[in-house]
């Protein structure tokens, strides 16, 4: 069965969601490797980004 973005958050710590976070909101580069959890908050994290929701990136930074 597939993570939904939920299971993702739920599984990182507020350390890794706003290390994502940042690199989502900055067009960084991802560290490497990554978990599956992370690959899927990523994911959400770019769908947000993508339909200019980028204030809801917001609440992951620490």
């Amino acid at each position: 069965m597939a993570m939904t973005f939920e299971e993702a958050e739920a599984l990182l710590t507020p350390a890794q969601q706003d290390a994502l976070a940042r690199c989502a909101l900055e067009d960084a580069p991802l560290p490497s490797p990554l978990s599956e959890a992370q690959r899927v908050f990523c994911f959400g994290l770019s769908v947000l980004c993508e339909y200019e929701q980028r204030d809801e990136i917001f609440r992951y930074l620490l």
